[in-house]
């Protein structure tokens, strides 16, 4: 037996090294090289967070692009290629700035159409492609919903339901948990609604609208057993999609406002911002302000847990039921992912690896000019990372008797 383990060590050792070796020997730098200026042609016009990171996290973008090219110069190998240019992505602290395995053979992208030009709404320019032969072809799958925070250590803690959105009751309080704003999270539903020949938008819709039922309903069912104050809690909700300004407008009757989120859409040549030279803002100009009106399917008063992985479209709720004083934001600043990918986002799709780097193209800002990622601070702070789960909750606790 040991004799077999050490041939079978020994075998894995000069495999390793034949990987190792071909690494080495395959490693084109000038073709790495030239995906990282692609990278930085496309950050440079499609980035919307570029012109905030270098002027107000005084990010040094020259000094991290000189960083860059001489570690891809002298990588000496496709991983170490590969670890420079994650290192350069990692270097902007932007959740929706990331790599991941591209979609292959590449697809040369159309140019780059301003909204000033037409921007298309969604529905305009979703092609709604068959969503396949069921819901697992199409996509979906069965996230977890339940409850994370440790609330089942609150004095009164009283389980209602579970499934979808869990609920409970602590005294007078209807505590709503909302783990997802994405539809593809509930192959539950999606088996519901599916049907042969349905578009993905279509199967989208439905899967929304079927979810909305069930969120109202389970709004209206903590509100027949007591309720005066809603507790919603999307701590760990790293966003989704537009449905989430549905589920906002249950939340209240009254009308609300911000400003509407900004697209990219330079009016200059930009590439010179690598070379420290001015350039046009990456952003168009600040727009008006959108309105969402409430349905009032809650009318009373709001609170809303959130952490640090609250991201995305789960930051847009904060920010608007903070911004317009309908609920209070209990726990620790939000993820800072901020506005995504509106249409698809900005992507850069990679030749000499097989990945490739997605941006978002749009940003959205709080009344204070703060970009969204920044995070969103909470009115009450909490501690929501602590190994203790009694301290969490006692701090919870002592919060909602306050309130």
């Amino acid at each position: 037996m040991l004799k077999f383990l050490r041939r079978l060590a020994l075998s894995v050792v000069v495999l390793l090294g034949l990987v190792v070796l071909w690494d080495v020997t395959t490693y084109d730098a000038p073709a790495w090289q030239a995906d990282y200026r692609r990278l930085k042609t496309d950050m440079a016009s499609g980035y919307a967070n570029l012109d905030w990171m270098a002027q107000h996290r005084k990010l040094d973008i020259l000094a991290l692009d000189r960083q860059t090219t001489a570690a891809i110069d002298g990588a000496h190998s496709r991983v170490r290629a590969f670890l420079a240019i994650r290192r350069f992505i990692k270097a902007f602290k932007d959740p929706h700035f990331r790599m991941r395995v591209g979609d292959r053979p590449i697809v040369e992208a159309a140019p780059v159409v301003t909204p000033a030009e037409g921007d298309a709404t969604e529905e305009e320019a979703f092609v709604d492609s068959p969503a396949g032969a069921d819901c697992t072809a199409a996509g979906y799958e069965d996230a977890n919903h339940a409850f994370v925070f440790p609330f089942a250590r609150l004095p009164g803690w009283t389980p209602v339901r579970d499934g979808d959105f869990p609920t409970a009751l602590i005294g007078d309080i209807g505590v709503l948990r909302i783990a997802q704003f994405g539809e593809d999270s509930y192959f539950g539903a999606c088996e519901k609604v599916f049907k042969p020949g349905i578009g993905e938008y279509e199967l989208k819709l439905a899967v929304r609208a079927l979810q909305q039922e069930k969120l109202k309903q389970a709004i209206g069912e903590l509100k027949s057993k007591g309720a005066t104050r809603l507790l919603i809690d999307i701590s760990g909700n790293g966003g989704g999609t537009e449905w989430v300004d549905e589920v906002i407008a249950l939340m209240t009757d009254h009308a609300m406002s911000r400003e509407d989120a900004r697209m990219v859409g330079p009016v200059c040549d930009r590439s010179g911002i690598w070379r420290g030279e001015p350039v046009c803002q990456v952003l168009q100009d600040a727009p008006e302000r959108i309105q969402l009106q409430g349905t009032g399917v809650w009318t009373g008063p709001v609170l809303v847990l959130a952490d640090r992985g609250t991201g995305s479209a789960s930051e847009s709720m904060v920010a608007w039921l903070k911004l317009n004083h309908v609920a209070t934001i209990i726990g620790e600043r939000t993820a800072g992912a901020g506005c995504g990918y509106v249409n698809g986002g900005t992507r850069t799709q990679f030749r000499a690896s097989p990945f490739d780097v997605m941006m978002s193209n749009c940003a959205r800002f709080l009344d204070d000019g703060t970009n969204e990622v920044e995070g969103i601070a909470p009115d009450i702070e909490i501690p929501m990372h602590v190994e203790d789960a009694t301290q969490q909750a006692a701090a919870l606790a002592a919060v909602l008797a306050k309130k």
